[in-house]
């Protein structure tokens, strides 16, 4: 496995979370420490209520995505980063038109066997020591009111 791999060389996954709506394209990479995935969702992504060990670092580079952890909503648009702190259930919901194309980081590197196309960037000598963690924890609880409610207090009506 080299240090390096073009984007073009990668295989696409897919969302390792359970959905209500929509679809998520990835491309993830992992060293010993952490992963990158670039995630785009469609239109209408909509996932399930989840929680990981790894704290979660994201930055959107075209579209926008609501974020809602715990029972805070926010509304992240082209250029915006957001910390989502390990072990906090979180979700998203594309409302818009576009697909929301994002990067994410995860450290330690989030259960790499838990989706197709991952890569691991280590060289051709270097024995991987993988601080992983396990996968993602879905929940299934109805969304509805929260939703409404963390919309409202940044006056959005769902």
């Amino acid at each position: 496995m080299p240090l390096f791999m073009s984007e073009k060389d990668l295989v696409q996954g897919s969302a390792a979370v359970g959905l209500l709506s929509g679809d998520m394209k990835t491309l993830f990479v992992y060293g010993n420490e952490a992963n990158m995935m670039v995630a785009t969702r469609s239109p209408g992504y909509h996932s399930k209520p989840h929680k990981h060990i790894p704290e979660q670092l994201n930055y959107v580079i075209e579209g926008e995505l609501w974020i809602f952890i715990v029972d805070k909503a926010y509304h992240l648009k082209k250029g915006d980063f957001l910390r989502i702190p390990g072990n906090l259930l979180h979700w998203a919901w594309n409302r818009g038109s576009v697909p929301c194309t994002m990067v994410q980081a995860h450290a330690p590197v989030l259960a790499p066997e838990s989706r197709a196309g991952t890569f691991g960037l280590f060289d051709d000598d270097e024995k991987p020591q993988i601080r992983k963690s396990p996968p993602s924890e879905t929940l299934d609880i109805d969304l509805s009111e929260i939703e409404r409610r963390a919309m409202a207090a940044v006056g959005v009506a769902v």
